[in-house]
C-alpha cells in the first residue's frame, strides 16, 4: 500500500494528470463521507472521500450536485471525533492553521487539507492549544489523484 502511495503522490506532481472522476465515485464519496471512523483506515477512506468531493465539486459535471456545507460540515464532524479520541493510537495528526481556517490531517504518509473549515467551541480550544502544533503544507496535491485515492482507500476497506 505505501508503495501505491508513493506513486500516486508523484503523479500528483504532473500537472497536466487529471483523476477520473465517476457518477457512481461521487455517489459513493457523499455517503461514505457521513460514516463513523472505527479505525485508521476508516479515517482513511472519509478523507479519500471528502477529497473527492473537493475536487469534484470543481468540475461542471458535479457543481450542481454537490454542496460546499455537506463536506466542510463532514471535515468538523471527523475533526471533532479526533478530538475526543484524543490519545488515540490510530497514527493519525492533525492540526488547524487559523490563519488560513484550515485543518490538516496526516494518515499514511499523506496531507489532506480543507480550507474554510467550521470552527466550533472545541476546535477554538484544541487551536488555542499546544496541541495544534501546525505543519507546513508538503504541496502534495491530492485533489489531482483524487479518483486514484478514493479507490485505493475503497481497495483498502475490502
Amino acid at each position: 500500500m505505501i508503495n501505491k502511495i508513493e506513486a500516486l503522490k508523484i503523479l500528483s506532481q504532473d500537472n497536466t494528470y487529471v483523476s477520473e472522476i465517476t457518477e457512481t465515485s461521487v455517489g459513493e464519496a457523499k455517503l461514505l463521507a457521513k460514516t463513523k471512523a472505527y479505525s485508521k483506515h476508516d479515517f482513511f477512506l472519509i478523507l479519500a472521500s471528502l477529497n473527492l468531493l473537493n475536487a469534484a465539486i470543481k468540475r461542471a459535471d458535479f457543481k450542481k450536485k454537490i454542496r460546499y456545507y455537506q463536506i466542510k460540515m463532514n471535515v468538523s464532524r471527523i475533526l471533532n471525533h479526533l478530538l475526543q479520541l484524543e490519545n488515540h493510537n490510530y497514527d493519525i495528526n492533525f492540526y488547524i492553521n487559523p490563519l488560513e481556517k484550515c485543518a490538516y490531517v496526516e494518515i499514511f504518509n499523506l496531507q489532506f487539507s480543507f480550507h474554510n473549515i467550521l470552527i466550533d467551541d472545541r476546535m477554538k480550544a484544541f487551536i488555542d492549544s499546544e496541541k495544534n502544533i501546525i505543519k507546513p503544507w508538503q504541496e502534495i496535491r491530492l485533489q489531482r489523484i483524487a479518483g486514484e485515492l478514493f479507490n485505493l482507500a475503497i481497495d483498502m476497506r475490502d
